[in-house]
């Protein structure tokens, strides 16, 4: 037989050493499931966790986005004169405020107690009003049936047991509402006279990599929101006037203090005009019908003209929100949170808006889209 020739052994490997293809098994290998599904638990404990907290402290969170939108305004207008003045910033923020604080005061110094005695005038008129109303539609067969199914207005008031506990749940929803207006104060000048801590200390939660984004992403929010709040101040301006002077050409009593309503309410897109507007109409419905769809005309070609023509012009330096995403975020936050979710709708959803397009379609799944700031 011939002599068979022994194959060659490898070299003995250095136990220390794992061959290269173990190691690039070793690398590549995927995450056991039992890894996976403690990823995946993890995840959702956070979320749900992170869900409760925004639940259950959605007040003291709109008051701190309350208190930001406020710092907004006040730093915006503390860097205008600090750029063409000497001040540093953080002391032009208080110069603002007293500047606000003073013009406040002297409006209502020359302007007040005639609005206060009109806003009186306003309450004792609205039930006589409704009592109008009423009596005109009971002329008329479906005006009736409409009263009938209305319910009455003892029913809609507690009995006169109850008086003592309805008074002091006005008290306290009045002393609620000026802590609140106290703690948005002081949140927006201390953000406002120094955001720097603040800022940074948000992006200390962001990957090193990506704090020149995360700080792009909050300079184009704080941009949104100032230009969001000049153009809605704007429009409140101009609504407030044109209410004025219209209710005054057409004989309705009390016009400066509806116009005002009309102007503070319009800061509510869609629905503050449609509240504003019912005091206004049964007024007029005391002078005679034919002034009162007068009136409700002239509130729905100011709501129009607000909507159609002024806001989209103002909105050419802001985010653009469709209508349908602005009256979801108002009636979703209005159910969750009452008044103050109503009122910060809308500038809550713009923020979200902007940081959904450059966080979410910008950066995660790469598309171009157009700059939020018009050039």
């Amino acid at each position: 037989m011939p002599e068979q020739v022994p194959t060659p052994l490898a070299a003995p490997a250095d136990p220390g050493v794992l061959p290269p293809a173990t190691v690039a098994r070793h690398e590549t290998a995927p995450p056991s499931p039992a890894r996976r599904t403690l990823v995946a638990v993890g995840v959702a404990a956070a979320v749900v966790v992170l869900l409760l907290f925004v639940w259950y402290a959605r007040d003291v969170l709109l008051l701190a986005f309350a208190g930001v939108l406020l710092a907004v305004f006040l730093r915006r207008l503390a860097c205008w004169i600090s750029a063409r003045t000497p001040i540093p910033a953080s002391w032009a923020v208080g110069v603002v405020a007293l500047a606000l604080a003073g013009l406040l005061a002297a409006a209502f110094w020359l302007r007040g107690p005639a609005i206060a005695q009109e806003v009186d005038t306003l309450r004792e008129s609205l039930p006589r009003a409704a009592q109008e109303l009423r009596t005109r539609l009971e002329g008329y067969a479906w005006g009736r049936q409409l009263v009938a199914e209305a319910p009455r207005a003892r029913e809609l008031l507690p009995d006169d047991p109850d008086a003592i506990s309805r008074a002091t749940g006005v008290v306290s929803r009045t002393f609620g509402a000026l802590a609140s207006a106290l703690v948005i104060l002081f949140l927006g000048l201390v953000l406002a006279a120094s955001p720097k801590p603040y800022v940074d200390g948000l992006l200390a939660l962001v990957p090193a990599r990506r704090v020149a984004r995360g700080r792009e992403v909050l300079d184009r929010v704080a941009d949104t929101l100032w230009w969001w709040l000049v153009g809605k101040l704007i429009a409140m301006v101009i609504v407030g006037l044109l209410t004025w002077l219209g209710l005054s050409l057409f004989g309705v009593p009390l016009a400066l203090t509806l116009g005002i309503l009309a102007a503070l309410l319009d800061f509510i897109p869609n629905i503050g005009p449609i509240i504003a507007g019912v005091p206004a109409v049964l007024l007029a419905l005391m002078i005679s019908p034919t002034t009162a769809l007068y009136v409700f005309i002239f509130y729905v070609v100011i709501q129009s003209l607000e909507s159609y023509v002024l806001t989209p012009v103002l909105q050419m330096k802001t985010v653009k929100l469709p209508p349908a995403l602005t009256i979801v975020a108002q009636v979703l936050l209005g159910v969750l949170a009452g008044g103050i979710g109503l009122i910060l709708a809308t500038p809550l959803a713009a923020a979200i808006f902007v940081m959904v397009k450059m966080l979410y379609v910008e950066d995660t799944l790469g598309d171009e889209v157009k700059a939020i700031k018009g050039s």
